[in-house]
């Protein structure tokens, strides 16, 4: 990620770095050898093709008593492009170095703080490093031969060490186990547990009860601190980490902001050296020579060296020193995250015990758990069969059938109870009243509209005398054709109600598929997120939680501007439009993660991705006023923060 930065940072220079050629050139072996030199530091800088840069140029002296070698030629202007590159990589080398290493102690410091938060982390942490404490005990106890005696581990000793009233005084094993007691004073506050709660009331002493429930409440908090008192240990180890790799940060920040703000000093150069090559005649790199002064103040603190050269071998000099030194710095504190293995040991120390534990229980219920594969297996097919294929199936043949069959009641049986009732009126009709055939289809048409006036007729006559009607009269054909019109009615709205539910056939076909598309749906989300197979989008939620973080880190930056340690508080500049170095350099630590996640993150050839990329670009400018540059984080907030889900990381919007 750095030296991705770097390159995009220093890309603008590289034009005032090539070589002005004549036409008219005639090849030499000095040229072709400054030619391959230049060729070969066209390349990602690195210290080694410097060195071997500057060793060609110390063994190139350019000689102006050389007879048809002029101070003009076009030797010089291969020896001053050179030169030119060679400058170029090594500022192109202290931004990387600088950028690396600041944003390896970001890394490093939100690791320790993500692990200062949580309880659980801190245990898992002092389970993970306590190999190594144990490790440091040992070697302390070999090495001033001490005699350790079994009393030492009794509870009693246990509890004086941890619960004694007065501060805990700082002993070898304590140090050793915590190693940045060190650095200590001389005692450390006790976590001494809480007293136990006594009866306000004091004209009586408390019954046995109370003493016992007191007691009891009083062992519980000992215990409670001495669990908690390594806890406490190392989380402010976990602290201390973290505020120191926050100090070696911000150092390494304001070299970065200060080397940015030579970029104009050395594009001036480069521009100046690059005329004078083309035009002129001078060799001294006056431009450069003032550059590179200054830039061997920032890095190094002071300049031995006047000439080009010189000055450009103590500085890859201080490069080297200083990066072994800021690696034993690390060491030395012990500042760096624990390795992998340290972090992954209790769970390698596990996984063969449990998992050879766990193989042996799956063998011993090898039946029991073949009978529930089997069942789940069976239980999946019903599934399927029963709540999803035939439910579709039925579907489709609603929809190509389109429900001819009745859902309650039949058309036949219908019209069959119609017809009979037709002919129980008819007959009636034409024994009683002596209807002629006229009279009839009259009434028959009558029936087929529901109207039983004629039969009604008759049984309003029978009533009068019912029990001769019932015995010598029509009083129960009449009524048994009543109870024949009663049935046709249901049969009637039943077939009303059969209509009904066959127009909303297909809606209950698909109410019944339903549920199992739900569930399919559920189980089919929850194992995609459980196997990770659907891609979250632009990068998923802790990439852009880390860059929400960085947009606020950002704007707080240039809001409230930092202050390193050894720096006096001065208020006049907190509100400046000019921007401090430190500042610049934590700015370019958050522009260039906001860089990467752009360019692995967002999707390629976008206009999302452009857009967020030419912001970005413009917040590199170190000509760009605080004002300007918080009005540019203002715009990315309100262009890209519903899109990349912003505002629901905060919680709420802006």
């Amino acid at each position: 990620m750095t030296l991705n930065f770097t390159i995009h940072y220093t890309e603008r220079l590289v034009p005032l770095t090539r070589l002005q050629l004549s036409t008219q050139t005639k090849p030499t072996s000095d040229i072709g050898a400054l030619k391959s030199t230049h060729a070969m530091l066209q390349g990602s800088p690195s210290e080694a093709t410097v060195q071997q840069s500057i060793d060609f140029l110390r063994t190139f002296p350019v000689r102006g008593d050389k007879p048809g070698l002029q101070s003009d030629s076009e030797e010089l202007v291969f020896h001053n492009a050179v030169v030119r590159k060679t400058i170029f990589n090594v500022y192109a080398l202290a931004v990387d170095l600088y950028l690396e290493e600041s944003s390896a102690a970001q890394l490093d410091a939100e690791w320790w703080a993500d692990i200062e938060q949580s309880t659980w982390s801190v245990a898992s942490y002092l389970l993970q490093s306590l190999p190594s404490r144990l490790h440091r005990v040992l070697q302390l106890i070999q090495t001033r031969k001490m005699a350790v005696r079994l009393s030492a581990f009794r509870p009693s000793s246990i509890a004086k060490f941890f619960w004694d009233a007065a501060p805990i005084r700082l002993n070898p094993f304590m140090v050793a186990l915590f190693p940045y007691l060190r650095d200590q004073p001389t005692a450390v506050a006790p976590f001494t547990p809480v007293t136990a709660r006594k009866s306000t009331r004091t004209t009586r002493p408390d019954s046995l009860a109370e003493k016992i429930r007191d007691g009891i409440m009083y062992s519980i908090q000992r215990v409670i601190s001495l669990l908690l008192f390594p806890l406490r240990l190392a989380r402010e180890e976990c602290q201390l980490r973290r505020n120191e790799l926050e100090k070696v940060r911000d150092e390494r920040a304001e070299i970065l902001g200060k080397l940015l703000e030579l970029r104009p000093l050395l594009a001036n150069g480069l521009e100046a050296d690059f005329n004078d090559s083309t035009t002129g005649s001078s060799i001294d790199h006056q431009a450069l020579t003032e550059f590179l002064f200054k830039f061997t103040v920032v890095t190094s603190g002071d300049a031995s060296q006047e000439a080009v050269l010189p000055l450009i071998e103590q500085l890859l000099s201080a490069f080297k020193n200083h990066a072994i030194m800021h690696d034993a710095y690390l060491d030395a504190h012990d500042l760096r995250r624990p390795s992998q293995l340290t972090r992954l040991w209790p769970r390698l120390f596990l996984l063969p015990p449990l998992t050879l534990y766990f193989a042996k229980h799956i063998y011993a219920s090898r039946a029991t758990l073949a009978d529930l594969m089997l069942d789940v297996v069976n239980t999946v097919q019903n599934f399927f069969k029963g709540w999803l294929f035939d439910p579709i199936k039925d579907v489709l043949i609603t929809i190509r059938a389109g429900g001819e069959d009745g859902v309650i009641v039949r058309r036949e049986a219908v019209a069959a109870d119609l017809d009979s009732l037709e002919r129980m009126t008819l007959a009636l009709a034409k024994d009683k009243l002596s209807y002629d055939s006229t009279q009839l289809e009259a009434l028959s048409h009558q029936i087929r509209q529901g109207d039983l006036t004629a039969v009604l007729k008759i049984y309003e006559e029978d009533i009068k005398n019912p029990v001769k009607s019932a015995l010598s009269g029509t009083l129960l054909r009449s009524m048994f054709i009543q109870v024949q019109k009663a049935k046709v009615d249901l049969d009637q709205a039943l077939a009303g109600i059969d209509k009904l539910l066959k127009s909303q056939e297909l809606t209950f076909a698909f109410v019944g598929v339903a549920p199992a598309l739900a569930v399919i749906y559920v189980a089919g989300g929850f194992l995609g997120g459980l196997l990770s197979i659907r891609r979250e989008r632009y990068g998923g939620k802790l990439r852009k939680t880390s860059v929400w973080l960085a947009m606020r880190r950002i704007e707080r930056l240039l809001l409230f501007q930092p202050k390193l340690l050894h720096h006096r508080h001065d208020t006049e500049n907190v509100h400046s439009e000019n921007i401090p170095a430190l500042t610049t350099g934590l700015l370019v630590l958050s522009l260039a993660h906001l860089r990467e996640y752009a360019l692995t993150s967002l999707p390629a050839r976008s206009r999302l991705r452009e857009g967020f990329l030419e912001d970005i670009e413009i917040l590199e400018d170190p000509a760009l006023r605080r004002s300007e540059k918080l009005r540019i984080i203002d715009r990315m907030w309100k262009s890209w923060g519903k899109e990349l889900g912003w505002y629901d990381l905060a919680g709420s919007n802006r």
